[in-house]
């Protein structure tokens, strides 16, 4: 029976997730801050799995309504000294976490960085969330951008096939034939304004380059791979000659008057469900044109901010259990974001599992392999790069400003505030 919200903020106000042990045994006490969204009943049952087997209580406390303002709300309790022992946060962040000296690093405490690889983690989450050799996060959970199609409208204009297109060339061409089928009709729509750039951030990724040099002494993405994004953005453009903003086009694909959108994959349990009844639903990959090309995701996993080390030791036992099989079973069937336990995806009985709760996603599970996370620029400005780059997406979408300009301003401008 789900909780209700009333049931939920007393569990949190009261430190609810703790075994019948508590009474006999000494019991470390955590507070995790989270923010207050749909997924409380899945921190609900993780917490009181792990509880129950743990000599510890979780207290989850809601600090924001979602990620950035979570952000926020820490970096403003880090001023005050005032910070929990950990929290849940996307895993963008713990670079810049860490570089405030809030995040304290997992190494200490686990045994080096085999621990995460027994753990089932790959290794490009790991480098994701690693500053100066130390790792500052355990990822928990991840979404990648994946492509929404409605079947119906690809076979009104001949595409039968019963795998989804994997070219842009495919894709592209489906969404301009879908859209000179009738005016009230969206070829498609590209989330381009998701935040941290993450679709730019994930095209210059398939293409196979990077935002910045390994070494984050400059930019990265002035090159053809960075060029052939805005390019791909561009001709994806005359999909649609409808201005939408991101809301508009959700609403018109899961109204089935948009043909093609690209979206987080978080969104496909709610899709499928809204699309249920009115047309069928057909999830694909995002192209990865490159040999050396990988997806970016947005992941986020669980930080300690606490110095103690025997409540270091307590985090670090909950964060192993979040990532393990049943934490990732926990969050597969609470939620619609992906596991990040590379290992469990590998036993048949764990995938055979979760892909029942999510059908829609073995099209895409295959990705998570080769999937890293977003990028965090090492500048108090990194808010204003990606918000930058967003608006010059915009542009290029709209037919605004052609590829190669484009490309221009955002170096320019990327480098003027890395260095500002």
């Amino acid at each position: 029976m789900p909780l209700t919200r009333r049931e939920i903020l007393a569990g949190i106000g009261l430190g609810a997730f703790s075994s019948p042990h508590a009474a006999v045994a000494a019991r470390t006490r955590l507070k995790i801050s989270t923010w207050f969204g749909s997924h409380q009943n899945m921190l609900h049952e993780l917490g009181s799995q792990f509880t129950s087997a743990n000599d510890v209580t979780l207290d989850f406390i809601p600090k924001g309504d979602n990620w950035d303002p979570l952000l926020q709300t820490t970096l403003r309790d880090g001023l005050i000294n005032d910070l929990p022992d950990a929290t849940w946060q996307l895993l963008t962040y713990a670079p810049l976490l860490a570089r405030r000296g809030y995040a304290q690093p997992f190494d200490p405490i686990v045994g080096g960085s085999v621990a995460f690889t027994e753990l089932g983690l790959s290794s490009a989450p790991i480098e994701a969330v690693s500053t100066a050799g130390s790792v500052y996060a355990i990822p928990f959970g991840t979404t990648i951008p994946v492509v929404y199609y409605n079947a119906d409208l690809l076979k009104r204009v001949g595409y039968t096939s019963a795998t989804a297109p994997t070219t842009w060339d495919e894709i592209i061409g489906l969404g301009v034939r879908i859209a000179a089928l009738d005016r009230t009709i969206s070829g498609g729509f590209f989330e381009y304004d998701a935040s941290n750039a993450w679709m730019f951030q994930n095209l210059v990724a398939t293409f196979g380059g990077r935002m910045m040099k390994p070494d984050l002494s400059d930019i990265a993405f002035d090159t053809s791979e960075g060029l052939r994004s805005l390019e791909v953005l561009w001709r994806f453009g005359a999909t649609s000659t409808v201005n939408m903003t991101r809301e508009q086009a959700r609403q018109a694909f899961d109204g089935g008057a948009c043909g093609i959108l690209i979206r987080s994959a978080s969104g496909i349990t709610s899709v499928a469900h809204t699309a249920k009844g009115r047309f069928e639903l057909k999830i694909g990959q995002l192209p990865l044109p490159a040999a050396n090309g990988r997806l970016v995701g947005a992941g986020h996993g669980f930080m300690m901010f606490t110095k103690d080390r025997e409540r270091q030791k307590a985090l670090w036992t909950f964060s192993r259990f979040a990532a393990s099989p049943e934490g990732q079973m926990i969050l597969a069937r609470r939620t619609g974001f992906m596991p990040v336990n590379i290992l469990a995806l590998r036993d048949a009985a764990f995938l055979k599992q979760y892909l029942a709760l999510n059908p829609h996603h073995s099209a895409i599970v295959d990705q998570l392999a080769n999937t890293t996370d977003l990028f965090s620029f090492p500048t108090n400005n990194a808010v204003r790069i990606t918000d930058m780059m967003v608006e010059v997406m915009r542009q290029v979408v709209l037919h605004q400003a052609k590829p190669e300009t484009a490309l221009a301003i955002m170096v320019e401008q990327t480098r003027k505030l890395l260095n500002g």
